[in-house]
């Protein structure tokens, strides 16, 4: 599937939030911390939103990310194959990692992996609308959760943290951080 129509199904799911909403767009963009011209891009097709930044309007939308991507069919088991999953920039500057998600179609409704390095730029503080877990798979990371004290995690370390809670991730050590990202299902708005 072409990356031009992926772009323009999320503008055209996240306009679509946003009308249900009877939100207009600069209100949008205010709660977003974005511009209003670059959320008219967005929501035209006309420009991808990094992953960060389509955090920041799922959650001024209260919704999921995924819910601005193509549905998850509907099965009991469901294998993703690694050309089935989406590239995502962490966030909009050129040294950002590129995550990948796939989405599910139950309790655990999208999956993100990372590889980060100590030159990427994985800085910004983020929130979900959902729970969410995240699991060190090898090298460290450390989390801080808005005021608490930062938490270095290394190798086979998991962080569970419930919907809403604001953190930002810091790359440390030598070796690359390699992550995975589990996030849960909150319901959808009428």
């Amino acid at each position: 599937m072409p990356e031009e129509d992926r772009v323009a199904r999320i503008g055209a799911a996240i306009r679509a939030a946003r009308k249900r909403d009877g939100l207009s767009a600069r209100i949008l963009a205010e709660r977003a911390g974005v511009s209003q011209a670059f959320l008219s891009q967005v929501e035209r097709g006309l420009n991808a939103p990094s992953l960060a930044t389509l955090y920041k309007i799922a959650d001024a939308l209260g919704r999921s990310p995924s819910s601005f991507l193509d549905p998850a069919p509907d099965a009991d088991v469901l294998v993703v194959r690694a050309e089935g999953r989406i590239p995502q920039a962490v966030t909009g500057t050129p040294t950002a990692p590129v995550t990948w998600l796939a989405r599910g179609n139950g309790v655990i409704s999208e999956v993100y992996q990372y590889l980060i390095g100590s030159d990427d730029d994985v800085s910004g503080w983020f929130r979900r609308a959902d729970d969410l877990v995240v699991v060190v798979t090898g090298g460290s990371l450390e989390v801080q959760v808005r005021d608490r004290e930062p938490v270095v995690l290394v190798e086979g370390d998991c962080l569970f943290a419930a919907a809403g809670t604001e953190m930002q991730w810091a790359h440390r050590g030598e070796e690359p951080a390699h992550i995975v990202l589990c996030v849960g299902v909150t319901p959808e708005h009428p």
